[in-house]
């Protein structure tokens, strides 16, 4: 298997698991009292531990979403609206990077680096592989798409419907689409 976890999830996954291992401890210390003092006092030190201690890390989303589309990094589930979506790790991984940038253009480039981590472009249509297996899941016959292609630059996902101009990441591409459209009628 393929899973990227970084350090901040695997902190943020932890801080979850201690919060609720404290306050099971406390609750069952409240109904049964004679649970030992000892374990009583150790959840009491983590409880109140001071911030300065804890990690800078702040805690992320653990959900993300744009538009209907919905992505769990715990339970690592996708669905748009109702509709459940079953993705291979690599998918998963391609879409969370995607969801994370959404409205921005995301070269092939980009994507090979981030995604795939290699060190150097290599030429394979393998973005082009599996960003058509992603659109065909994410984007149901009957639904408007969100995972667009910019010709010559990457692809995009978005929850609007159109791409509008004013989107950060479309500006330099539209530019250049509109002078390459202007040297054509000359």
């Amino acid at each position: 298997m393929d899973y990227h976890i970084d350090e901040a999830d695997i902190h943020s996954l932890l801080s979850n698991a201690v919060e609720k291992m404290v306050n099971q401890a406390l609750g069952a210390s409240r109904q049964n009292p004679g649970l030992s003092k000892q374990l009583l006092s150790i959840v009491k030190i983590i409880s109140r531990m001071d911030s300065s201690v804890r990690s800078p890390v702040e805690p992320r989303e653990t959900v993300l979403r744009v538009g209907s589309l919905e992505l769990d990094l715990i339970d690592r589930t996708v669905k748009r609206g109702n509709r459940q979506i079953d993705l291979l790790p690599r998918e998963f991984q391609l879409l969370k990077y995607m969801m994370q940038r959404s409205d921005q253009v995301l070269t092939h480039a980009n994507l090979i680096k981030d995604v795939w981590n290699y060190k150097f472009v290599p030429e394979t249509n393998r973005v082009n592989v599996h960003m058509g297996r992603l659109r065909s899941k994410v984007d149901g016959p009957h639904e408007a798409p969100m995972i667009r292609n910019v010709r010559g630059e990457g692809f995009v996902l978005s929850a609007t419907p159109a791409l509008p101009n004013n989107l950060p990441g479309l500006r330099g591409c539209k530019q250049k689409e509109l002078a390459l459209t202007n040297s054509n009628n000359i």
